[in-house]
């Protein structure tokens, strides 16, 4: 069955701005002329961003952004839930119920399950997915092309799409490590297809084509994008807030490196001196009296600082000044602010994580990442089994995309199509509904 490359990843066939990959020629779209510029990658690969490293660049400044990694850790840990569980549906008069099954109920299944470590595989998928919205599964097949044996993750930040040909067809991804110092020779060409082909098709073109593997790219809908998906929660890193949790740290790190950490200002007048030593104080040389000098400071010192310190009193004698008649204190001790410990930005600090979260979808109670001395700091048991709750519901038009991988391979390999894959997510409860405090929710 001969089948022609093309059809949009966004679909839809009234978008005429969007990009589509390997399907059959859509009279549409024919038209379509990609628009070559000198900002192609060696002359044929779309580039991700203005510089080609938007994945590295995001990633870079990612792994400084505290709330970001935890809000992604949640994100990930929500979408995998306890992990990929096949389903078996049954139709009654009634409903359609389904059913936990073993793996190892289906001996096919269960070897390509294990042989692939497809949780694991599932797992760096997804991680793809949540940071980047495109994610990109290889599908490696048999010899003769009827089977799939084995599926892996192509790490999506070393993937892009090549240029679309005079049709606007997107044939092929590229893979390399080193996009930065682009070399041809190291960069593997991959075939690539549109998770909306039929999967006979795709398998029939790959037979006639020899084609032994592939990529069928699990991506977000695109709107105004041509290639690469825009993300919603990338917005904070592109608005300037994350720029703000970023510079609190390196601002109060320079406070704390140049303020002057002084605790306490001593002041000693030469009168005191002069009345614990008398006479022989006039007799000291410079050096022996500042020698004196600093042996007060230090016993001062000594005895204002550490536990032991706690409870002392200090005596200190008064003097009249003969002159003026004024009262002079022999010894005072002024402490001195420590302005560094005043909490400045950590309001803002607390606003832009909060605005860094809201982006991702996550409530803040989920991490402990509210505004600062607010209620929504930590939240309550309550809160946070809402907040969960709510996450999870959101989360079937996410997992749809992700286990199309499993669907594509049973339909591929002939397996059974009674049985789904799902991805189970605990639902925390209350201990009067359940001793365990949760049970398993699945959408």
């Amino acid at each position: 069955m001969e089948i022609s490359k093309g059809i949009y990843a966004v679909g839809g066939l009234n978008n005429k701005t969007a990009v589509f990959f390997n399907k059959t020629t859509d009279p549409v779209h024919s038209t379509f002329k990609p628009n070559i510029t000198d900002s192609l990658i060696g002359g044929k690969w779309l580039p991700w961003g203005e510089s080609n490293l938007y994945p590295q660049e995001f990633a870079e400044k990612l792994k400084k952004t505290n709330i970001a990694i935890g809000g992604l850790e949640v994100l990930t840990a929500a979408h995998f839930g306890t992990g990929f569980r096949l389903y078996q549906g049954t139709e009654t008069e009634e409903a359609i119920i389904f059913k936990e099954r073993l793996v190892d109920s289906f001996p096919d299944i269960a070897a390509f399950y294990y042989r692939t470590n497809f949780n694991i595989t599932l797992a760096e998928i997804i991680t793809d997915y949540e940071v980047f919205r495109v994610a990109f599964p290889e599908y490696l097949l048999s010899p003769n092309g009827d089977q799939i044996i084995s599926v892996r993750r192509i790490k999506a930040a070393d993937c892009r799409f090549q240029t679309p040909d005079p049709n606007g067809i997107i044939n092929n991804i590229g893979v390399n490590t080193d996009w930065e110092k682009y070399d041809e020779k190291k960069t593997t060409v991959i075939p690539c297809f549109n998770a909306n082909i039929p999967v006979e098709e795709i398998k029939a073109y790959c037979k006639q084509k020899g084609i032994r593997k592939f990529t069928i790219p699990v991506i977000d809908t695109l709107l105004v994008e041509k290639s690469y998906p825009s993300v919603g929660w990338h917005a904070s890193f592109k608005n300037g807030w994350v720029d703000v949790v970023l510079s609190i740290p390196a601002f109060k790190k320079a406070m704390f490196e140049q303020q002057l950490n002084i605790k306490y200002l001593i002041h000693v007048s030469d009168e005191y001196f002069s009345h614990i030593y008398g006479q022989d104080w006039s007799l000291f040389s410079p050096e022996e009296r500042q020698k004196k000098r600093t042996e007060l400071v230090d016993l001062i010192h000594d005895n204002l600082q550490g536990n032991q310190a706690g409870g002392k009193s200090i005596i200190s004698p008064f003097f009249i000044d003969r002159s003026t008649g004024k009262e002079i204190k022999g010894i005072q001790i002024d402490e001195v602010p420590q302005t560094q410990s005043n909490g400045d930005f950590l309001l803002d600090g607390s606003a832009a994580n909060y605005e860094i979260l809201t982006a991702m979808g996550i409530d803040p109670c989920l991490i402990s990442g509210g505004a600062f001395g607010g209620k929504t700091l930590s939240g309550s048991g309550s809160d946070k089994r809402e907040a969960w709750t709510i996450l999870c519901a959101k989360l079937p038009i996410k997992q749809i995309r992700t286990l199309q991988i499993f669907e594509i391979i049973k339909i591929w390999n002939s397996w059974d199509l009674t049985v789904f894959g799902k991805f189970p997510n605990i639902n925390l409860t209350t201990l009067d509904k359940n001793k365990n405090g949760q049970e398993k929710v699945v959408n």
